[in-house]
């Protein structure tokens, strides 16, 4: 027979007793205070045992040396800024190459220096077995700058702070003073290096230099020699203004042909208007005329004339021969008058002749010279075209002799510019780089502290002693093991079971079986909603769920809260009242100002989303509550949903069956709870308007997808 009360047992979770664990330290505190001094007189003596080791530093700036005089191109400096972060990285490994550690091996001598030749007091048994092993090479076999080479790379270093380009050189050595002469040595010889790497350019550039300007002399000589010889053989001889003289002529012709045709013009001009004059007796306006002296004089003696004519006429009369002798006179100087204006005209006339015949031979010249001048271009063309090379090979022999010029320059200037400069000189430090004493002395006890402390709680944990023993859930009656009847003993009287309790036993299997076969239903009808949300959630970036009907408060409510807190562990999720009046999704927000905003409020228009948007106190589920407004929807469900679909993954809408038939186009799933004639209808107008419409019977279908 099965008992009916149940049996409880310990069972062990993964809670850690941190008081369990307080307590073994405790218990164990010499487990660790132990290592720990040990540690702490380890690290004392450590520190104050071994050799200590210096660390000097000089600083380099890479930047570019040159000034305007030193550079051949007197123009923009192509690198004012110094080399880029691979040119930095290139300079740091020239700083460490071994050509620039020979340099500086003898002058610090090292050679024989304990720290740096591993043969300055003879090979130590150790060397000597790892040379028999072939684990190392046999120093004696080594030169002496190889046996320091290898010390010496290992007490270098060189760094570059990050964008910059300044080079950090630090040696290190036992000695403080060779910590500082290594740096600054280093430095040198790189400075040395670069400036000898410049002159090697320098003299390269002037060997190649050298040829080229020698063959560009030879080239130059004969390109002007060929311009000479095609001058001679077609006597395009330069005249003034480094111009052919066939040309020259013929601008001397054009300008002498010009000044002909001024002077034609003129006296043309000058003959005309004097004949003009003359036929309106208008002589002595002539200006030709009237600047003549013999003109001057007949016009001084026709004015005393006429003077004495008419001093004779106040006391004679016309017929008077005194009076007629005075006006033959006038007459005479008259005729005098205008046969010097006429003689004046024909000279004018005679030199416009003249002037014309003159234009008229400088035009058969000009033509003539026209023709010569013609057939000496194409000539010319090739002359200049010679001439035009020889130049170019002029200035090319110019511009490289320049170039080799300062070339020999550079190489013999010692104090050629390098390519970087000492900012910081290395000093002989007063404190060893190594060790530390107190950081290392701090950091071992540290160390050895936590060490062991963990080992004491690792062994608690291990063990299971630092575990939470918790009391398991009592075990259903139908699943107790079977157990065997009591022995009665033979003395003791046999009673008869109880049989009211009998009764409530059996009342009890019966209930338990019959929450059974609820589970089971209520676990396929989870499985199948999960599987539906899934399978549209892999082709659709926000699932839209409508879970109906909702309108009154328990069981419906409750399934469409534990679905929506069931997908907010999978996405982003929003739980939204799609009916107004809906109160129970009031109390999944804290709100202490009264019943929060909602969707009636953000559809009336009087807030927006940050506002009726609220946060589920008990899960990472967003809740949209109904609302407290009543009033005309200002704007469409539709709108809404598209808005809240960009930002969510899920949307769970809990709706009536009237709100529900509204937001069915607008939704992927519908869930319809109940199995009776009124749910599948319902179901059938919710697919009609567009929606995936599933019926799940019962309530309370979904309440077991919170532990989902």
């Amino acid at each position: 027979m099965r008992s009916g009360i149940p049996i409880e047992t310990e069972a062990v979770t993964n809670e850690i007793d941190l008081s369990h664990v307080g307590r073994a330290l405790a218990k164990k505190r010499w487990w660790v205070i132990g290592p720990t001094l040990v540690a702490f007189a380890g690290a004392l003596v450590f520190v104050n045992v071994v050799k200590p080791r210096y660390t000097s530093e000089a600083r380099l700036l890479l930047e570019n040396q040159d000034d305007f005089y030193a550079r051949v191109d007197k123009g923009e400096r192509i690198d004012a800024n110094g080399p880029d972060a691979e040119g930095v990285q290139s300079q740091i490994q020239l700083l460490t190459s071994r050509d620039l550690a020979r340099r500086i091996i003898k002058p610090l001598g090292l050679q024989g220096n304990v720290e740096f030749d591993p043969l300055a007091n003879g090979m130590g048994a150790l060397t000597r077995v790892m040379v028999l092993l072939g684990l190392t090479r046999d120093p004696r076999q080594m030169t002496p700058e190889d046996r320091i080479l290898e010390k010496f790379g290992e007490k270098l270093s060189v760094l570059s702070p990050t964008k910059t380009r300044v080079l950090s050189v630090e040696f290190s050595s036992r000695n403080p003073d060779l910590a500082a002469r290594g740096a600054n040595a280093v430095a040198g010889a790189y400075i040395e290096m670069q400036q000898e790497a410049k002159r090697d350019i320098a003299r390269a550039a002037a060997q190649s230099l050298a040829t080229l300007v020698s063959d560009l002399r030879t080239r130059v000589a004969e390109a002007e020699a060929k311009v000479e010889d095609y001058r001679a053989r077609t006597g395009l001889l330069v005249g003034a203004n480094n111009t052919v003289i066939s040309t020259q002529q013929l601008g001397e012709l054009n300008n002498q042909l010009s000044n002909a045709r001024a002077v034609q013009a003129d006296a043309q001009a000058k003959a005309n208007i004097l004949r003009d004059m003359l036929r309106q007796n208008r002589v002595g306006e002539i200006p030709d005329v009237a600047n003549n002296e013999v003109m001057r004089r007949i016009f001084e003696q026709r004015v005393a004339l006429r003077a004495q004519l008419a001093l004779e006429s106040r006391t004679l009369l016309p017929q008077h021969p005194r009076i007629k002798e005075l006006n033959a006179q006038l007459q005479d100087l008259d005729m005098q008058w205008r046969a010097a204006a006429e003689r004046t005209a024909r000279t004018l006339e005679n030199e416009a002749r003249i002037a014309s015949v003159r234009v008229e031979n400088l035009t058969k010249v000009l033509e003539d010279q026209k023709r010569v001048a013609g057939a000496a271009g194409a000539e010319e063309v090739k002359l200049r075209e010679l001439e035009r090379a020889a130049r170019l090979l002029k200035d090319q022999l110019e511009t490289e002799t320049a170039k080799y010029q300062e070339a020999l320059a550079r190489e013999r200037v010692k104090a050629t510019p390098a390519d970087a400069r000492i900012i910081q000189r290395a000093l002989a430090p007063q404190l060893p780089s190594f060790p530390k004493k107190l950081p290392v002395t701090v950091f071992a006890t540290l160390a050895a502290l936590i060490l062991s402390a963990g080992a004491v709680v690792a062994g608690e944990l291990l063990t299971g002693r630092a575990r939470i023993a918790t009391p398991a859930a009592p075990a259903p009656p139908g699943d107790e093991p079977e157990r065997e009847p009591a022995r009665v003993a033979a003395d003791e009287p046999v009673t008869a079971p109880d049989e009211p309790a009998i009764a409530s036993e059996e009342r009890a299997v019966a209930a338990i079986e019959e929450e059974a076969e609820r589970v089971a239903a209520r676990g396929e009808a989870e499985a199948e909603a999960v599987q539906r949300i899934d399978s549209a959630r892999a082709v659709q970036s926000c699932v839209k769920v409508l879970v109906t009907p909702c309108e009154t408060e328990g069981k419906p409510a409750e399934t469409a809260i534990a679905l929506a807190r069931n997908l907010s562990r999978r996405g982003r999720t929003l739980l939204a009242a799609a009916d107004h009046g809906a109160i129970a999704f009031d109390a999944l927000v804290h709100s202490p100002e009264g019943p929060p905003l909602g969707m009636s409020d953000l559809a009336a228009g009087v807030a927006d989303f940050a506002q009726v948007i609220h946060r589920d106190v008990d899960s990472r589920l967003h809740v949209l509550p109904a609302g407290v407004l009543q009033g005309e929807e200002r704007y469409d469900l539709a709108l809404v949903v598209m808005a809240l679909a960009h930002t969510y993954d899920f949307l769970v809408f809990a709706a009536s069956a009237e709100q529900a038939l509204r937001l069915a186009p607008h939704v992927d799933l519908a869930f319809v709870l109940g199995g009776d004639a009124a749910a599948e209808a319902l179901r059938a107008q919710i697919a009609q308007e567009g929606a995936d419409a599933h019926l799940l019977e019962g309530v309370g279908d979904l309440d077991g997808l919170v532990a989902a």
